[in-house]
Order: structure tokens, then C-alpha cells, then sequence
């Protein structure tokens, strides 16, 4: 239990069953520690202006609260209340769909046929391009609507439909917008590095990446953003994409301007950014397909955390799928969105 103002606004109480993980010093639980689950029977939670005040029994939260007429209280006595989910890796703001490659991902194609004959990626950057802000942050809110509905409290959200500096910095706009025009907790990551777009070359779209869309991101993130919040870039570092010269050149840049980093990493092919990535403060490596034993090694001794998406692997037809247990097993912290 915590207390850091004992003035309570709102009181969720009595609770039949509160759900808490099981965390020290803000780490991700590991291996067998991901089994421990909190489980606190007539529980109780006060929070005052939105932070949370206290959590335990609610006889505990009792002794340590002020309650009075202004108090909303919540009776939740055959409820069960569980903390928000986190998601850690979305791509919410963008236009049109794919739908039309429902039947091709059927007929065998793969990614990369689907990617050369227009679709994929830049099938949706076509679609992004020609969309104002404000239809990108309407259609974003009804995403937003939907995953509240389903609990989601946190949620980071990654530009990379853009692809030029124009439409990178909407997207990046629409964004923290919508961070305040709704509940949910938006953490945002740009990532105009997310394809190479038809026309440039990988080297062209680095140097356009470092040199004319880094300072005017940063400039909106302190326009309309906490900076002592996080703040992300992402670069999908693959076969086809970004290599890893490419991808450590960007991340650099990017870290010394107060951005975190996030690396999509061994989707398709396994590039070996991985150890030296770790080296710069890398904060997660998205889809991890092909990790290998080298890569759990240095994992495992860092804080950085391996986040899988299996539904993307299965939506893709691919042989190859996250080896998620072997990763458990081996103390490497997962998450999932």
C-alpha cells in the first residue's frame, strides 16, 4: 500500500477480488516471477485526482484515508478489478484498410510479393498521405473508443504511414492530440523509418529522417507534450527495410535529442542489430521472429524488453513464430500488446 495525499475524491470499495501484480523498483517481472499474481480478497482503492492514493484490503485503505460527502464511492463487492492493459505496440493513426489483401494472404502470397505489387505498408501510406489531421485524429479517436471499452489504459502509438517529412509530422500532430482528447495514456513513437519510400534510396531517406524531420518532431513533442514523459523512435530494421548501419545511424541521433528507442527487430530476417542496438539504451525489440541464442544471452542481462506480436506471424502466413516460452524460460522480459 501506498499513501501520498490522503484527501480522496474517489473510493472503489469494497472490492471482492483486486488483482496486483507482483513488482519491485518499476522491473519487469521474469520467467517463473510472471506466475505471481497479487490476489487481494474485500479489497479497496482511493484515489484522489486521478493517482491512486491507496490499494490493499479495505479495512487497511480505511485507516489510512479521509472520506466526506464529496467522496465518489464505487461499490464493486461482486466485482473483480484488474489494473488497465498496456499496450506496447500499435500503429493507430492512419487511413484507409487492407482488407483487399485478405484474399491474396489466402492464396499463399507473402509479405514481401504483396508489399512489390503496391500493397502492405505503402498500400496504407497512400491512403495516409491524402487524409487531413483532422480526419487522422477522428478516425484515431474511434480506435481509441473501442480499445477503452475493451480496458485499455495505456497505449503507445507509432507514426511510420507518412513516410515523407509532411506527412510524418501529421501523423506525429494527430498524436499528441489525440493524447489530449481522451482517458486513455498515449506514449508516442515516431517512426518515419518504418519502409523506404518508392523513389529513395535507403541512404536518401536516412539523411531525410536525421536532418529534416528530427528537429520539427522534437518541436512538436514540446509544443504539445510533457517532455518529462517518455517519447520514443522506432526503426524497422529488416531485410528490405532498414539495415543495420542504417538503423544505428538513426537511433543515434535520435537518443541524443532526448528520444527513447524502439527497434522493430528480426521480423523476417535476423540483421544482428540487436547487441549493439543494446548498447545505446534500446528500450524494447518489437516481433522478434528470429531471435537466436546470442541475442537471448545479451537480452536476458539487460532491461530491455522483447515485445511479441503472434497475431501479426499468424496474419502473415509465416512458418517462423516468436519463440515466446524458450524467451520465459530464459529470463528475457516479454510483453505483448
Amino acid at each position: 500500500m501506498s499513501v501520498s495525499n490522503p484527501k480522496t475524491t474517489l473510493l472503489i470499495s469494497p472490492i471482492k477480488e483486486l488483482i496486483s501484480p507482483r513488482a519491485k523498483d518499476y522491473r519487469p517481472l521474469l520467467g517463473q516471477a510472471m506466475n505471481n499474481v497479487n490476489i487481494i480478497k474485500n479489497g479497496a482503492i482511493a484515489v484522489s485526482d486521478h493517482k491512486i492514493l491507496a490499494v490493499g484490503t479495505a479495512e487497511a485503505v480505511k485507516q489510512v484515508i479521509n472520506v466526506d460527502e464529496d467522496t465518489q464511492i464505487i461499490n464493486a463487492q461482486n466485482n473483480l478489478v484488474i489494473p488497465g492493459f498496456v499496450d506496447p505496440h500499435t500503429h493507430l493513426v492512419f487511413a484507409g484498410n487492407r482488407a483487399n489483401e485478405f484474399v491474396q494472404r489466402n492464396l499463399g502470397k507473402t509479405y514481401q510479393e504483396i508489399a512489390a505489387l503496391g500493397g502492405g505498408i505503402l498500400h496504407t501510406v497512400a491512403k495516409t498521405k491524402n487524409a487531413s489531421l483532422d480526419n487522422i485524429v477522428e478516425l484515431g479517436l474511434k480506435r481509441l473508443n473501442l480499445m477503452l471499452a475493451t480496458g485499455t489504459t495505456t497505449c503507445e502509438v507509432k507514426t511510420g504511414y507518412g513516410l515523407d517529412t509532411i506527412s510524418e509530422l501529421k501523423l506525429l500532430e494527430a498524436i499528441l492530440k489525440l493524447n489530449k482528447l481522451q482517458p486513455i495514456d498515449l506514449i508516442p513513437t515516431f517512426m518515419p523509418a518504418h519502409a523506404i519510400p518508392v523513389g529513395l534510396t535507403e541512404t536518401e531517406y536516412t539523411n531525410e529522417i536525421i536532418n529534416k524531420m528530427l528537429a520539427p518532431a522534437k518541436k512538436l513533442i514540446s509544443d504539445y507534450y510533457d517532455i518529462n514523459k517518455p517519447y520514443f523512435t522506432d526503426v524497422f530494421c529488416d531485410q528490405g527495410y532498414f539495415g543495420k548501419a542504417s538503423t544505428i545511424e538513426i537511433m543515434v541521433k535520435y537518443l541524443a535529442d532526448g528520444f527513447q528507442g524502439k527497434i522493430h527487430a528480426n521480423e523476417f530476417v535476423n540483421l544482428n542489430v540487436v547487441p549493439d542496438a543494446l548498447k545505446l539504451g534500446i528500450k524494447s525489440f518489437d516481433h522478434m521472429l528470429n531471435v537466436n541464442d546470442s541475442d537471448i544471452e545479451v537480452l536476458k542481462n539487460s532491461r530491455s524488453i522483447a515485445v511479441l506480436l503472434p497475431g501479426t506471424s499468424f496474419f502473415l502466413n509465416l512458418e517462423s513464430h516468436a519463440p515466446a516460452r524458450k524467451l520465459i524460460e530464459n529470463s528475457v522480459a516479454v510483453a505483448s500488446p
